[in-house]
């Protein structure tokens, strides 16, 4: 069976499509989909699988006497046969490791258990770059939306509803963040240490137990960027950016909120900015 490495993102927005990419430039890593890392593999977005299928059978089923350890077992025999199917669907090599990933954090527990061996990262960002990006995203125009949806997107975003919203989001993914315990399974990585950073590269392939030399480093630090809808200034891109760009001079990954005014400082500050300080983003309210 080829090994499994996972990446979970904070939630939404967090950066998961750009270490994607830069482990997608890995010669022993196989993306999914294949060479590309554009996927999300959302096998515990929610806990429906034990919630919906497991418990409610194990309640049902009279006399069984079920008990944790045969949810363990079933859960992680749940992750192998989603496995199984992904190696048969893109006819991943034997040789290659599987990199897998998903925009939430929030069942890390269920992915420990579905991949007992497998190393897990999980990947932060500032909240209030998070923040930015998010509220461009959820007032974002798609061809599919229909005036009702346009007008409350809109008003949503003129009376500051998407970003408070969005700022609650992140104050409850970060209180997770902080309270996981990192180990030889688990590590914890900011978005903003990765960018532009052979050292960190390094370290987050080291913890993934991949092969690590200047070439492999060079080639991730060139890794394109992908999927970012808001990153480029040119008002020419088209969104969202699913074709690789090379070029990074175009994109800001970071500080995007420097220019804030007062009252949004204030208003994150308030709904967050203890947890900005908890995961050291900050060192205090002073910025």
């Amino acid at each position: 069976m080829n090994k499994i490495i996972i990446l979970l993102g904070q939630r939404v927005r967090s950066g998961t499509n750009f270490v994607g990419s830069t482990i997608a430039q890995h010669p022993h890593v196989s993306t999914l989909p294949k060479d590309i890392s554009l996927g999300e593999f959302n096998l515990f977005y929610t806990d429906t699988v034990t919630r919906e299928v497991y418990d409610k059978i194990a309640r049902d089923s009279f006399g069984m006497e079920f008990t944790s350890e045969d949810k363990s077992r079933f859960i992680e025999n749940y992750g192998q046969a989603w496995v199984s199917l992904l190696i048969d669907k893109y006819k991943i090599e034997s040789d290659k490791t599987i990199f897998i990933k998903s925009p939430s954090v929030v069942h890390i527990d269920l992915w420990k258990l579905a991949f007992p061996d497998s190393k897990i990262a999980v990947i932060c960002r500032d909240g209030r770059d998070n923040v930015i990006s998010s509220v461009r995203a959820s007032n974002d125009k798609r061809d599919w939306h229909n005036l009702s949806i346009k007008l409350k997107k809109r008003i949503n975003f003129f009376l500051g509803r998407s970003f408070i919203n969005h700022a609650k989001q992140w104050v409850k993914t970060a209180r997770q963040i902080a309270s996981i315990t990192e180990d030889s399974q688990v590590k914890v990585f900011k978005y903003e240490m990765l960018n532009d950073s052979k050292t960190e590269i390094s370290n987050l392939l080291s913890h993934y137990d991949l092969d690590v030399n200047e070439d492999i480093l060079d080639n991730c630090l060139k890794a394109p960027v992908v999927g970012s809808s808001f990153g480029v200034s040119s008002k020419k891109m088209v969104k969202p950016n699913w074709k690789p760009d090379s070029d990074k001079s175009k994109f800001k990954f970071s500080n995007k909120w420097e220019k804030w005014n007062l009252i949004k400082k204030m208003t994150f500050k308030a709904i967050a900015g203890k947890e900005l300080i908890n995961l050291g983003f900050e060192k205090n309210s002073k910025w």
